[in-house]
């Protein structure tokens, strides 16, 4: 029990001190008294005496200016008595290490455990770090570690560049990956492999980093050259060199990179409506298509802006260089000759271009409507006069054929009776019944009737 009297007094007798535990509890501290190993109050301020006969007295002393680990023990006093009111607590897990501040000012480095500090004396603040991840090492740190030395062996520092990317590995397994900064990595669970990437390198991303691209997908490009293409890598606007079908990683720097796939299938152009004058000035509007394909990309690329427009307008040029050296009624005759005449001027550009082309043709000749109908009247006539010709020419063979049996009847008695005979028997297939009476003969009978006039 406690003692209730003025303990100076008590003090004074030397075998009655004997008998006594005192404590002398200052302004900045507390005692948790224990008789027997159980808890029994809380000593802030002041001077106490406890009687040893009575049972075994021990005391746990805090410090409220310092940080302080709390123990089982100390923790079911601070839920007991409402202690951790009074108090900031942390708790650092395994593989964490936390760091102590007092107003700002780093006071010490905690491991495993449970930890107190009195809010009574000081702003108190508290960060955690899980060792298994990295750390940035900022000058917060460098300074912890500095006034620490033993602990930076248990780390790994390294230094990230502008445009470098650091990639860490423990026990060949990837673990991350890190920009701009600088780091430290903790090596007690197992050692760290590094690798440093100038991320302005602009060549293709090697094979071996594949199976990590879809976590440093925001550090890297993908460009993907299909079967039919060829791909034009572009650094900074300038040209670099032809890439073949398959799929291309970069990393992501300080260049500007692209990757322009140009479609090399046959492609064909269509011009439609085109109007043009021909040499006697009758405005005609073709329709005209061209085949061509993409031969060289980088020509193509340096020295071509808008490809299709280009050609475009290289048909339109050969096409008045033709119709415009034709009248009508020529062009008309010889339409299927344009597109041979175009097809030969526009393959001698095709190095200038970078392209082949293949084929051209005319689809259609449209005619204004006046003409058309002047031309409609002149084929009518044509034809008439044509039918008109044929008809005189059938006619006069006729009249001749006729001409000419006349004469071969004339001539042959024989002839002239099976002709006779002929006529008879056509008019016979259009008579039902023929009566004929007496008794001469049938022939001679027959002829009487059809030569009765």
């Amino acid at each position: 029990f406690k003692i209730n009297m003025n303990l100076d007094i008590l003090l004074k007798n030397d075998s009655l001190k004997e008998e006594l535990d005192v404590i002398n509890v200052k302004e900045d501290e507390i005692y948790l008294y224990y008789k027997d190993d159980i808890f029994q109050e809380v000593y802030k301020e002041g001077k106490n005496a406890f009687w040893k006969v009575i049972g075994k007295n021990t005391f746990t002393k805090i410090d409220l200016k310092e940080v302080f680990q709390i123990d089982e023990k100390i923790k079911n006093v601070f839920s007991k008595t409402g202690l951790q009111q009074s108090f900031d607590i942390i708790e650092i897990e395994g593989y964490n290490i936390g760091l102590y501040f007092r107003n700002g000012i780093f006071q010490k480095r905690l491991s495993e455990g449970t930890y107190a500090v009195s809010k009574k004396y000081y702003r108190n603040n508290f960060l955690k770090y899980d060792l298994r991840n990295p750390i940035i090492y900022n000058e917060t740190m460098k300074k912890i570690f500095e006034d620490d030395s033993d602990i930076i062996s248990d780390f790994d520092v390294k230094m990230v560049g502008e445009k470098e990317l650091l990639l860490w590995y423990q026990k060949d397994i990837f673990k991350g990956r890190y920009l701009t900064g600088e780091y430290i990595f903790w090596n007690k669970l197992g050692e760290n492999q590094f690798e440093l990437i100038d991320l302005n390198n602009m060549e293709v991303i090697d094979e071996k980093y594949q199976n990590i691209l879809s976590k440093v997908a925001d550090i890297h490009e993908r460009f993907e050259i299909k079967e039919y293409e060829a791909g034009l890598l572009i650094v900074d606007n300038n040209y670099k060199k032809t890439l073949e079908p398959g799929v291309y990683n970069f990393w992501i720097g300080n260049q500007k990179i692209e990757v322009l796939p140009v479609d090399l299938r046959i492609k064909q152009l269509d011009m439609q409506g085109q109007e043009i004058l021909t040499k006697d000035k009758i405005a005609l509007r073709l329709n005209f298509v061209t085949q061509y394909k993409i031969t060289d990309p980088v020509t193509n690329f340096k020295e071509i802006n808008n490809l299709e427009n280009q050609i475009y307008i290289l048909l339109q040029i050969k096409l008045r260089e033709y119709v415009g050296t034709q009248n009508l009624e020529q062009l008309l005759e010889n339409k299927n000759e344009i597109a041979g005449y175009v097809l030969e001027r526009i393959k001698s550009e095709e190095k200038k271009y970078g392209v082949e082309f293949l084929e051209s043709g005319i689809k259609d000749i449209i005619l204004p409507g006046d003409i058309k109908d002047i031309l409609n009247t002149v084929l009518i006539a044509e034809k008439t006069a044509m039918a008109n010709t044929v008809k005189r020419r059938e006619e006069t063979a006729s009249t001749r054929s006729l001409l000419n049996t006349a004469k071969l009847m004339e001539e042959n008695q024989t002839l002239y009776r099976l002709k006779e005979m002929e006529y008879i028997e056509k008019i016979v297939e259009k008579i039902g019944n023929i009566e004929i009476s007496g008794n001469g003969n049938v022939l001679e009978e027959l002829s009487k009737i059809f030569s009765k006039k």
